[in-house]
């Protein structure tokens, strides 16, 4: 018995001794270590925080900044226009004007109420496409041609003032031939226009008035055809 005891104590004591150093170490050097999820934290964040990192994603002073499209382009033409942009708006506006005088005529003296809808139709389209080109003038600062000015369709004086003479079915007649005329002069210089343009909006309204005039001539000339 007493040998045993001999025995077990030193074992004992020795296993007590182990587990203290083993608690002293848990305390130093390897439980100050960050752990390996902190330190690529850690790591992320100066990269994120370092001069050339924050330099890469600034542009530079150099750089030339991007114009919008408010800073280009005319007042009420965002494409800009040319010469032959001017002179079309210059040369429509008193064109369509005396359109709109033969129509005037018409609603008053013409025979036929065909040719009275005609009338209406014609100031009903051109109205608004001379108070359109008028605002693009004032923005270029130009003005329309005067009303006598020679240009492509337009009637003569004494043509104006035969016209304004005659009534009923005479009207009628020399109405449609001379606006037959008018519309030929006016699709000319609108092709003009789509050709040498510069200008989105005034080359769209060219196109609407080649496309409806050469509609109202084929009218035209169908009904000129009738009183044959």
């Amino acid at each position: 018995m007493t040998s045993f005891s001999r025995i077990v104590l030193p074992v004992a004591a020795g296993a007590v001794a182990l587990t203290m150093l083993a608690g002293c170490s848990g305390s130093g050097t390897d439980a100050a270590a960050p752990s390996p999820s902190a330190s690529a934290v850690s790591d992320s964040d100066s990269a994120a925080a370092s001069p050339s990192a924050v330099a890469s994603e600034t542009p530079s002073a150099d750089a030339e900044p991007s114009e919008s499209p408010s800073d280009s382009g005319d007042p009420g033409d965002g494409a800009g226009h040319n010469d032959a942009d001017v002179s079309f708006a210059k040369m429509m506006i008193p064109h369509h004007l005396q359109a709109i005088d033969m129509a005037g005529l018409a609603r008053t003296q013409a025979g036929d109420q065909w040719i009275r809808d005609l009338a209406a139709k014609i100031t009903e389209a051109q109205d608004p496409e001379i108070r359109t080109m008028k605002g693009w003038l004032d923005g270029w600062g130009e003005e329309p041609l005067p009303r006598d000015h020679a240009m492509p369709g337009m009637l003569s004086k004494a043509e104006i003032d035969k016209l304004a003479k005659a009534d009923g079915s005479p009207f009628d007649r020399l109405f449609i031939t001379l606006m037959i005329k008018h519309h030929q002069g006016a699709i000319k210089m609108a092709e003009e226009e789509i050709a040498s343009g510069a200008s989105t909006d005034a080359k769209a309204m060219a196109e609407t008035i080649v496309s409806a005039q050469k509609a109202e001539i084929k009218e035209m000339k169908g009904y000129l055809a009738k009183l044959k």
